[in-house]
């Protein structure tokens, strides 16, 4: 089979248009491993990120009373996509259990992409958070410290859980996005989008969001560089919440909040201009849409 037909054929890339994966065929190596061969190894640095085309993997963690596995990976699913954004040791190790083929996409082939495939870049923050949300809840499940890159069980798109998430899964959620929002940024692998991330108990709408992306009880908007950001705020309980905004052009990001709220509060954020000076908190009003 053609490198075009197998890219066509991996989930994660499907329904890209053809010049972008005409891109992708043009960057991503196509490599073998026999079984038990250590593709990714906990504690060292990854390539990129892989789409295993055929075979079998395990993802495993050492512990101190031996090997945890952590998952199963089979055909169109990937991993070590957070060796993407970050250049931190791996938390987890990925071995062969049969002979199996993989696509390599690097971390800088990756990030060219991402600047030339607005597609790519929206795909992957969907990948991040959905994978994030379920790094978290193994965590707090499990009563580990924070470790971002881990690698748990593979996500598929529409698998995005919308329940709300126990407090201290929420707070290492938002920590998490967070975190992973700046590195894009700080990669210039996010330049033809501002994003909002908004907290609970609120919902919001934007009539320019290219994509909105549900994590529990977290609302992450995907908007145009180059328009303002246009955000409607409206609270469906009492207590308060925090929203944050990047931006390619600004330093780091916004922070607006914690922002105390009574049931049925209405806000408004309002950033016209926003490419020439980042605006002030107070630009965040109260008051009806």
């Amino acid at each position: 089979m053609k490198l075009s037909e197998i890219i066509r054929n991996i989930e994660f890339f499907s329904g890209l248009d053809n010049k972008t994966l005409r891109r992708i065929e043009e960057v991503a190596l196509v490599c073998q491993f026999e079984p038990g061969e250590t593709i990714v190894k906990e504690g060292e640095l990854g390539l990129g990120m892989y789409v295993v085309i055929s075979g079998k993997l395990e993802v495993v963690k050492r512990l101190p009373s031996g090997k945890l596995k952590l998952a199963e990976l089979g055909p169109s699913q990937f991993f070590a996509e957070m060796s993407l954004i970050d250049d931190k040791p791996r938390s987890a190790t990925v071995i062969t259990l049969e002979t199996t083929e993989c696509l390599l996409l690097t971390r800088d082939s990756f990030l060219k992409l991402m600047e030339k495939s607005p597609q790519i870049a929206v795909r992957m923050a969907r990948i991040l958070a959905a994978r994030l949300r379920v790094s978290g809840e193994m965590q707090v499940a499990s009563h580990a410290p924070p470790v971002p890159a881990a690698p748990p069980p593979e996500v598929p798109e529409p698998a995005i859980q919308t329940g709300p998430l126990p407090g201290s899964a929420k707070a290492l959620l938002n920590e998490q996005l967070m975190s992973a929002f700046e590195a894009l940024y700080s990669l210039k692998a996010m330049t033809r989008f501002s994003v909002a991330v908004l907290g609970c108990p609120v919902e919001g709408s934007a009539p320019n969001a290219l994509e909105e992306i549900r994590i529990g009880e977290v609302k992450v908007f995907l908007l145009p560089a180059d328009e303002p950001v246009e955000l409607a705020i409206s609270a469906y309980g009492a207590g308060e919440f925090n929203l944050h905004v990047f931006h390619p052009d600004a330093a780091g990001p916004l922070h607006f909040g914690p922002v105390e709220i009574r049931e049925e509060d209405s806000f408004r954020l309002s950033l016209p201009g926003f490419r020439l000076q980042p605006m002030q908190p107070e630009a965040m009003a109260p008051g009806g849409f």
